[in-house]
């Protein structure tokens, strides 16, 4: 099925942006893997969100989703893994399928999590974010897996169906210890991540671990991590004061555009990323160029 907008995370922003976008006449998927904002759940209060004084973050995500629920917005609850731009539009691809949409809006958030040592130089060459995709790369192989959320447990338990050996790195309270035999539980920091032109391992604690490949998984990626080529300023995508990013189609906004970091900003920058795109659609089909971003 074909969308004309896509939109990827389920916070204050991407929900904003689904809900004006439909309310808009548009039809739209917004894809979600992590129970719609998990950092503003575990705020205990949240005093100045306008018109709702003193509620819990969890309950203010409610009202957000059960909003977003009465519309006609399709809510796959899936982590996006790749985005590939696809003659005008693009191809969102998740673990259990693709779908296209006309342009894209980038709600991801921040991961407030430091990247390992060695993350970012083995990207590709070792470094996954993603099992479904790459594990059988390593089939038969050992791995590492580190978790700073717990429904990356599906994850790591198909990195056990396909690999030697896993070494559990959780990074989050009250994990369960997985049932399967192969999975070997680390309860040390990871230090480090090694290799030469691929990785060969990683370190934690005093001891290293003799692996093929390690597997990251945190509520959001680092941002540029399925998008080659979106320009990142420090640790967020760089906009104009349109909510566009430097590749054309593709918007954003809330907390990946930058701080602060508050729900109340989100929302209004996902309604402006919403609005953005929709203009955009709009000069595409009128055959009026609607990309005036200026690198500098």
């Amino acid at each position: 099925m074909k969308y004309d907008i896509g939109i990827i995370g389920g916070g204050p922003a991407g929900i904003s942006a689904a809900i004006t976008a439909a309310s808009k006449g548009r039809k739209v998927v917004l894809f979600e893997a992590h129970g719609f904002s998990p950092r503003l759940r575990s705020v205990a209060k949240v005093a100045d969100y306008m018109g709702i004084p003193d509620i819990s973050g969890n309950e203010l995500m409610d009202i957000f989703v059960n909003h977003l629920r009465q519309t006609e917005v399709e809510v796959v609850e899936e982590k996006i893994i790749s985005l590939k731009e696809v003659g005008e539009g693009f191809i969102l691809g998740t673990p259990h399928g693709e779908y296209e949409a006309d342009s894209v809006v980038l709600a991801t958030g921040i991961s407030r999590s430091t990247l390992f040592p060695g993350e970012k130089e083995f990207l590709g060459r070792g470094v996954s974010y993603c099992a479904f995709v790459d594990a059988p790369k390593y089939k038969g192989k050992r791995v590492a897996a580190i978790a700073t959320v717990p429904d990356a447990i599906e994850e790591i338990e198909y990195l056990a169906d396909q690999c030697e050996q896993v070494f559990f790195f959780p990074r989050y309270q009250g994990f369960v210890p997985p049932k399967k035999k192969n999975i070997t539980v680390i309860l040390d920091t990871p230090t480090e991540i090694t290799g030469t032109d691929k990785v060969t391992g990683i370190r934690a604690g005093d001891e290293f671990y003799n692996v093929q490949a390690t597997f990251v998984f945190r509520a959001s990626d680092p941002l540029n991590s399925f998008l080659p080529g979106l320009q990142i300023r420090g640790r967020s995508i760089y906009v104009d004061d349109q909510a566009e990013t430097n590749i054309e189609g593709v918007f954003a906004g809330g907390d990946c555009t930058g701080q602060p970091w508050q729900a109340q900003r989100a929302a209004g920058q996902g309604q402006k990323a919403a609005l953005s795109a929709i203009r955009y659609l709009s000069r595409r089909d009128e055959g009026v160029s609607s990309h005036f971003y200026v690198l500098d």
